[in-house]
């Protein structure tokens, strides 16, 4: 499997200062506002794989909607949807793609990577600012009425998060400036064989004594695995259900 590079679209002109003001602010005024601001740090656990964390505003109400893993046609990914004020719908995405990155990919790289979960999202209309996420440099962009921004939090994975336009502005600038996503080692949502390597079956070896399986029993075997393995239409429907979401939160793909 291999990535393919896309080159990323020029965003227009009001595009461009509309996202040039957006970082200003994160940059310049929230060192000021955060000295008379009271925050409420949030930490989740995704999963066994990662612990999501951020600080907000302590006005900003912030509930867990829902935690979900899944395939797509690359890997598999986790996937977690916050709700803000009751209003203001994030989800955020934690690719495991079976092509794992074997170093930090540049902004083509992370590009081409949320592409390969989704196609529609070369649409975006990627800003040229700078922006870093835990110190890593991060893409970002505007697709549909949302704000979608895509970094690696380690090396192996690769991050979208996805920010409604009912989001404040104030809101987008902590959330982005306090994010940070610890992925674990020792844990990933790829099983042994998933993406298609071999696994040494310890249990293979008959033992003396043991009857050898029938045609019949082999059959069934095969059979169960034929059921079991991820087939295209599963996975598109997977998709689309994560699709509909996104478009309940203001998305167009």
């Amino acid at each position: 499997m291999k990535i393919a590079v896309m080159p990323c679209r020029s965003a227009p002109k009001g595009l461009k200062v509309l996202f040039g003001c957006l970082l200003l602010c994160l940059l310049t005024c929230m060192p000021a506002a955060a000295q008379n601001e009271s925050f409420t740090p949030f930490v989740a656990d995704l999963k066994d794989y990662a612990e999501l964390s951020f600080a907000l505003p302590s006005e900003v109400v912030v509930e867990a909607e829902s935690l979900f893993e899944d395939n797509y046609t690359e890997g598999r990914y986790v996937a977690a949807s916050l709700l803000l004020n009751e209003s203001g719908g994030v989800y955020i995405f934690l690719l495991y793609p079976c092509q794992a990155p074997e170093t930090w990919l540049n902004a083509l790289g992370v590009k081409s990577a949320i592409e390969g979960f989704n196609a529609g999202l070369n649409q975006t209309i990627y800003s040229p600012t700078p922006l870093n996420i835990s110190d890593q440099p991060a893409i970002w962009g505007q697709v549909g009425n949302q704000i979608v921004v895509a970094y690696q939090p380690s090396v192996q994975t690769v991050s979208m998060i996805f920010i409604d336009q009912n989001v404040t502005e104030s809101v987008v600038e902590y959330l982005l400036g306090s994010l940070q996503i610890n992925v674990s080692e020792s844990s990933s949502p790829l099983w042994p064989g998933y993406c298609g390597e071999e696994v040494s079956d310890v249990g293979s070896a008959r033992v003396d004594g043991e009857p050898e399986q029938t045609e019949e029993i082999v059959q069934t075997d095969q059979a169960v695995q034929t059921e079991s393995a991820p087939n295209k239409e599963q996975i598109e429907a997977d998709l689309e259900a994560v699709r509909e979401g996104l478009r309940g939160l203001g998305a167009h793909f």
